[in-house]
């Protein structure tokens, strides 16, 4: 009991540091940043004096839309808001509220908005659509993490019954079988679509008719429920004795099952889509690996990422013009064997829907304001061709302590290598909202929401946890006893 209050009492410490850490970097590079602010404010001043406008409203045939937003306080949120509002459009935008804390978010000062709404997490329908209706909204974006998919799906469904809006969200029933592997998977081998194989086995004969049917295909296989780091076994084995050898060893039956894989060769991949109308209109193609620096190079994963866009346009009009919303797919790749050549061949394994999936969609990339429009065109039938893919290097450049090998082999004679870089990282990650030029929400045109989100929201929102991390475990009591 002491040894678990202990551990307790040492994480909370932890948590109490890196609040107070947050606060006071804060305050540390306020007059900094202050100067920083002021310098933008006044070259985004100038600039607005020389006369510059957005192309669209030189346009005389320019209709702008209203457009709504939520979840405005994210960077992809904020980032979707400047696109909107770059090309003359009204933008609209709302956070949900879950916590009591009244400071508003970075992105709500954006020069981006012209009107923003709190919406409290248990009114979350009602409010949505008290907004549309005040607002005239003509499309709806919902990018709000604190939001559910099913409430997204809701929203949509009472939205567009009662008004001319339209929204980015799948439907309630699509967004339910989006969100279970399972069912995904179905709806995928309902359409013909290449689905990662996947079995439950209660026998040996099972197992054998499984591999002899795909003699090409690599398989992992597992008891049923077996936790992630037990150990799997590989099959086929490079000999058929091997494989009946091992085969036999398993311990299967009809009351303990094993569930048979499919295994890929040739990595994971992730295709962040914008869906509208059954036709895909944004798409970033990029590897699952957290480092890799030379994805994105090659003629050929340039190919591979022209085969995973073609992929994802079948997919996407085999689910009809019902589909429209953002969606996060896992991909993976294999080798298939013929008797005189290899290919490659992509897999579906499983999607993360909605809001979740906006964020990788615009890093680094341009917002696909055409491709929201088309959702309200009469000419966005055939528009999802004429998008092409963005490779996405998953790798991020890594702080300079991470960066400099001289660095790291000096601390690793002191330290542990893992502890070095996991330190090194957490640093970076602690730091880099306070370097301006690194932080998404920080623009030359739009300063503020950057200026703001780092010195009023976040420190505001740091003392307001640290006040309810003291009052529930109990540190202002002094300090525990061992």
């Amino acid at each position: 009991m002491k040894t678990l209050r202990a551990a307790n009492s040492a994480e909370a410490l932890s948590c109490t540091f890196w609040h107070l850490f947050r606060i006071s970097v804060s305050f540390a590079l306020l007059f900094v940043d202050n100067t920083i602010l002021i310098a933008a404010v006044v070259l985004a001043r100038l600039q607005s004096v020389a006369g510059w406008r957005p192309a669209a409203l030189r346009d005389v045939r320019f209709y702008p839309k209203t457009v709504l937003i939520t979840g405005i306080g994210t960077a992809h949120g904020l980032a979707l808001a400047r696109a909107w509002e770059a090309q003359g459009h009204r933008v609209v935008g709302a956070d949900v509220a879950d916590l009591d804390l009244s400071v508003r978010s970075g992105g709500s000062v954006s020069k981006a908005l012209v009107a923003f709404y709190r919406v409290p997490k248990d009114h979350y329908i009602s409010r949505i659509l008290d907004i549309v209706h005040r607002e005239k909204v003509d499309i709806w974006i919902p990018c709000s993490p604190k939001a559910t998919v099913i409430e997204d799906a809701t929203a949509r469904q009472v939205i567009e019954s009662r008004t001319s809006c339209r929204c980015i969200a799948f439907d309630a029933e699509l967004a339910a079988r989006f969100i279970h592997t399972d069912s995904f998977r179905q709806f995928l081998a309902e359409r013909n679509l290449p689905v990662l194989e996947r079995h439950q086995v209660h026998s040996r004969d099972s197992i054998h008719k499984i591999l002899h049917r795909s003699p090409s295909k690599s398989y992992q296989i597992r008891r049923l429920g077996s936790s992630a780091n037990e150990a799997v076994v590989v099959l086929p084995k490079r000999t058929l004795s091997k494989t009946y050898s091992e085969v036999s060893e398993i311990q299967i039956s009809q009351e303990l099952p094993w569930v048979l894989q499919q295994q890929t060769r040739l990595g994971e991949f992730y295709a962040d889509i914008l869906v509208v109308r059954g036709h895909v209109h944004a798409i970033k193609v990029r590897l699952a690996e957290a480092r890799s620096p030379h994805w994105g190079a090659s003629r050929l994963d340039e190919a591979l990422a022209t085969g995973i866009h073609r992929l994802m346009q079948n997919f996407a009009e085999k689910g009809g013009t019902r589909m429209t919303g953002h969606l996060s797919v896992r991909l993976l790749v294999d080798e298939e064997f013929d008797h005189s050549s290899v290919r490659h061949t992509i897999h579906i394994s499983d999607c993360v829907p909605g809001a979740a999936a906006v964020e990788n969609l615009v890093r680094d990339a341009t917002c696909p304001v055409a491709g929201y429009l088309a959702i309200i065109s009469s000419e966005a039938d055939r528009a999802g061709w004429k998008v092409t893919a963005t490779l996405s290097p998953s790798f991020h450049p890594g702080s300079a302590l991470i960066g400099n090998d001289t660095a790291i082999q000096i601390l690793s004679r002191l330290l542990s290598l893992d502890l070095v870089k996991r330190g090194a990282a957490i640093l970076e990650k602690e730091l880099v909202p306070f370097l301006f030029w690194r932080d998404s929400r920080f623009s030359y045109h739009d300063p503020l929401p950057w200026w703001w989100h780092v010195h009023v929201y976040q420190p505001f929102r740091e003392v307001w946890l640290l006040v309810k991390q003291i009052r529930e475990t109990g540190l202002v009591n002094g300090p525990i006893k061992i």
